[in-house]
């Protein structure tokens, strides 16, 4: 069993009735979906509190966490939380950050039980942070909450984000590349055309196949991919589709497309740009299916377009994943 399928829920308890769970870890943001499971969060706070924080100045994002700390009254729970910075690109230093952490707090050798909040993560910072709780922590249960936003900007109103900054291929999920193979890029395609647009341009494969988002997180939303990414659409068909908040989805369509043929023929690179349920898939994909050596790529845009980005807070979900090792 890889993800559990995602239930809408209206209040966050803990994942053992009347006990407390070991971690939580959240991501602060500017959007403000991030205050979507605080909000539900009843009568509950974890051993140990952790929130990402990026250093990066932003007023929107310092102001929504604030808003956290006031919704939970951290204040009480002082020594159980914590904050860990994450300077952009370099996600991989939180990370050890975070390691560190939880060696210092005693938790390294424990069966935790644990809720990731993955609304707001990058998708950077959370492959690497998924990475080191599934392969160097002991976790016994491992529950995640996403978030959508009430309202995105429609596909006629602006652009989401600009271009790219930098490509990343993190070291955990580096498998292998030949030089005697030609490259394959997949995009899982989200609805920023320009990331998806400039990363083909950076990195040059050899074939590229995109895959759409639909249908959508929201039936309203079903079509935004397609016309998002009808630019890019024009010059590159789609090779299929993969629904918003479906991880099992993943598996199964990359289980139609990439297979050992494929990996024998090709240095596969997987990029998931759109929602992070999606992402989740990816990996249980990859931990399932270590025979098909696949590198995973994130990248950093240039800028967020953040008054067209995302509005309000919409419908909070809730999944297990149980990391699969075919190994």
């Amino acid at each position: 069993m890889g993800s559990s399928p995602l239930v809408k829920i209206k209040e966050v308890l803990p994942i053992k009735e009347q006990l407390q769970d070991d971690l939580f870890i959240t991501c602060g943001s500017f959007e403000e979906r991030f205050l979507g499971v605080p909000k539900k969060i009843k009568n509950y706070f974890p051993h140990e509190f952790i929130l990402f924080r990026f250093s990066e100045p932003n007023d929107k994002r310092d102001e929504l966490i604030e808003d956290m700390v006031e919704i939970l009254d951290i204040t009480k729970y002082d020594k159980n939380y914590s904050e860990i910075k994450v300077d952009h690109g370099k996600s991989l230093e939180s990370i050890i950050a975070f390691h560190n952490h939880i060696q210092n707090i005693r938790l390294i050798s424990k069966d935790l039980v644990v809720t990731l909040d993955i609304t707001t993560f990058t998708k950077d910072l959370l492959l690497n942070l998924m990475f080191c709780l599934t392969t160097f922590l002991r976790i016994k249960k491992l529950r995640l909450l996403y978030t959508i936003p009430n309202r995105y900007a429609s596909p006629e109103e602006d652009w989401l984000s600009f271009g790219i900054q930098n490509v990343h291929l993190p070291p955990m999920s580096w498998n292998e590349w030949s030089p005697l193979k030609n490259d394959l890029l997949i995009i899982i395609l989200g609805f920023e055309e320009m990331r998806a647009w400039s990363l083909i341009d950076r990195f040059s494969a050899n074939q590229n196949w995109l895959i759409l988002t639909k249908p959508g997180s929201k039936p309203e939303w079903n079509l935004y991919c397609e016309e998002y990414n009808r630019r890019l659409l024009k010059e590159i068909k789609a090779k299929d589709s993969i629904p918003a908040l479906d991880p099992a989805g993943v598996t199964k369509v990359f289980s139609k497309h990439i297979t050992k043929e494929i990996s024998d023929k090709y240095n596969v690179f997987v990029s998931p740009t759109g929602p992070k349920p999606q992402l989740i898939g990816v990996l249980d994909f990859v931990f399932s299916h270590s025979h098909i050596p696949i590198n995973l790529i994130t990248t950093d845009v240039v800028r967020h377009n953040v008054p067209y980005y995302s509005w309000g807070i919409g419908d909070t979900f809730e999944f297990f994943f149980y990391p699969r090792r075919d190994n």
